[in-house]
C-alpha cells in the first residue's frame, strides 16, 4: 500500500517526442514515456483560474467570476546526472531555441490498496532550464526546470486493476 503522507514513490516521466497540440488521455497513454531518474522535488501542478471582479452601483457586495485558466508553472528539481535518459530529454527540450511542447506525465504513489493504479497526471509545455541551484560543500549538484503548461492537466485517478 502507498505512502499517503508524502510523495516518497512518486515518479515524473517525459516524451521525446514533441507534443505541440492537445491530447485526451488517449493520447498520452499511447506515447512512449522516460523515467526522469533522481527528481527531489515534483513542484506545484494544476490549474489556477483569474478571478475577475467589478463593482456595480446596484450590487452590496462585488460580483467575481472565474477568468482565465493557467494550467501551472511547475519547477521540477532533481541531482543533476548527465547520463540520466529523462534529464537528456530536458535538457534537449529546456534549450532556448526548443519552443516546442514537452509532454510530461506524473505517478503519484496513491493507490488505495494493492491490486489498484496510482493517480496519473498528464500535460505538455513549453521547457526552461536547467537552472542551477547554488549551495554549499554538503549540498548536491542540482538542475531545476521550469515547465510551462500549455494544457489544463488530465487527472487519472486509481483504478481496481484486479480481475
Amino acid at each position: 500500500m502507498a505512502n499517503k503522507s508524502t510523495k516518497k514513490g512518486s515518479k515524473v516521466y517525459v516524451c521525446a517526442t514533441s507534443q505541440n497540440d492537445d491530447l485526451d488521455q488517449a493520447g498520452f497513454e499511447g506515447l512512449t514515456w522516460v523515467p526522469v531518474g533522481k527528481v527531489g522535488n515534483i513542484g506545484d501542478f494544476g490549474a489556477d483560474s483569474t478571478m475577475n471582479s467589478y463593482n456595480t452601483l446596484d450590487e452590496a457586495v462585488t460580483q467575481k467570476q472565474k477568468g482565465t485558466a493557467n494550467a501551472g508553472d511547475p519547477q521540477i528539481e532533481m541531482a543533476d546526472f548527465a547520463d540520466d535518459p529523462g534529464q537528456v530529454i530536458l535538457r534537449t527540450f529546456g534549450d532556448p531555441l526548443n519552443q516546442n511542447n514537452m509532454a510530461v506525465k506524473i505517478e503519484r504513489n496513491d493507490k488505495p490498496q494493492a491490486g489498484w493504479s496510482n493517480t496519473i497526471l498528464y500535460s505538455r509545455g513549453v521547457v526552461s532550464g536547467p537552472l542551477y541551484p547554488g549551495g554549499g560543500s554538503d549540498d548536491f549538484e542540482l538542475a531545476r526546470y521550469t515547465i510551462g503548461l500549455n494544457q489544463l492537466p488530465i487527472r487519472v485517478n486509481p483504478e481496481d486493476l484486479t480481475p
